[in-house]
């Protein structure tokens, strides 16, 4: 009789424990994510992955959101390896049952769609720039992609009296679809020259076969649309190679300035403008707990990704639970962005989706000044 009852209160505590559990795991929100967190991309793995950890850390001191908790499971795709990609959405739909991922890099986030529209998984990126990321079920974009870029910064070369402009690319979607789709097109319209027009491989440290080519074309400034710290060795080699002319690249940080050194003079940067320095608390909020946990400040994808666990997704929760929904069914949370596709932002005020799943930030022309980015000139959209 005490063995049974011995038998039956061990399978009673189980059975609670279990119950706990399942009730757990039940109330958890887990937000998968591509990240490169190793390879040659990974600084951006490592700022992307902060900034959406401290939004996690954020929500859940707060006490969650709608009664879950938020975990981030991230997939490592290394050096831009889409099956690597496509392996993560596999078990994170299937083991962790992701209702939503955050992605970046273009090349990833376009062989991972597809994958992610068919099981009904949101996908939000703040880091991907390509033309390509437009109109694509379940892909919703908080990075200003090229198609807002480069207009404006070839409006301003322009201005600046240069006529004859050499391109340098990445040799992936990223690269070749603005590079084939704007900025050859927009420069010839303008009434400018093509010097040369230059794809590379990701990775590399030596540049000179190419910017031999562009040197030979005499430009008056060079295109670079390239990602990590190729950008770095590319200005580094130009300079080295004798041509000082404005270069415009996509992205600038500390670990390319280590790279670039004195050569980064001259070099300008479109893009996303976060001000660390906003009074808005949101924004300090973000900037003092982030720099207090990581010993670094936050970048435009540190920012991005923090707004997508910050401040996007725990409204969208918030907006299906409202409606008696559940929050854990990625069809329900895409479909609750249209209800109000306007959300609040660190870079101040909203960031608001438009219906091709790109959205509208502030966007400055930056100047690189003793190795720092400047702000140079605030564009406006209409």
């Amino acid at each position: 009789m005490k063995a049974f009852k011995a038998f039956f209160t061990g399978v009673a505590v189980f059975a609670v424990s279990f119950m706990l559990f399942c009730n757990a795991d039940a109330k958890t929100f887990p937000i998968g994510a591509l990240f490169p967190m190793t390879g040659p991309q990974a600084y951006y793995g490592r700022v992307m992955s902060r900034g959406a950890l401290i939004g996690v850390d954020h929500v859940n001191a707060a006490g969650g959101v709608e009664g879950y908790k938020l975990r981030l499971v991230i997939t490592d795709f290394k050096n831009v390896d889409v099956m690597l990609a496509l392996s993560g959405v596999q078990k994170m739909s299937i083991i962790d049952k992701i209702p939503c991922v955050l992605t970046s890099f273009s090349a990833i986030t376009l062989g991972a769609q597809p994958a992610c529209a068919a099981k009904h998984i949101l996908m939000l990126n703040g880091g991907a720039y390509s033309p390509k990321l437009a109109n694509k079920p379940y892909l919703y974009t908080i990075k200003l992609s090229q198609n807002q870029m480069v207009p404006p910064m070839l409006r301003y070369f322009w201005d600046m009296d240069i006529r004859r402009l050499g391109i340098i690319h990445i040799a992936d979607p990223a690269g070749e679809v603005p590079v084939e789709t704007l900025v050859k097109p927009l420069w010839a319209k303008m009434g400018g020259t093509i010097v040369a027009a230059e794809p590379h491989q990701p990775g590399l440290t030596d540049y000179t076969p190419h910017l031999e080519k562009i040197k030979a074309g005499n430009p008056d400034a060079i295109y670079d649309i390239s990602t990590g710290q190729d950008q770095a060795f590319i200005v580094k080699g130009a300079r080295e190679m004798g041509m000082n002319v404005p270069i415009t690249v996509p992205d600038w940080n500390d670990d390319f300035q280590a790279v670039a050194g004195k050569t980064s003079e001259n070099v300008y940067v479109p893009g996303d403008h976060f001000d660390r320095e906003r009074s808005d608390p949101l924004t300090q909020d973000f900037v003092r707990d982030y720099e207090t946990k990581w010993k670094e400040s936050p970048d435009i994808f540190a920012a991005n990704y923090y707004d997508a666990v910050r401040n996007i997704l725990p409204e969208l929760i918030r907006r299906v639970v409202k409606k008696g929904g559940n929050p854990l069914n990625g069809e329900e949370i895409e479909k609750a962005i249209w209800s109000d596709p306007s959300f609040k932002t660190v870079y101040g005020g909203n960031v608001r989706f438009n219906q091709d799943g790109s959205s509208n930030k502030p966007m400055m022309i930056f100047k690189l000044i003793d190795g720092k980015k400047t702000a140079h000139k605030q564009v406006t959209f209409e």
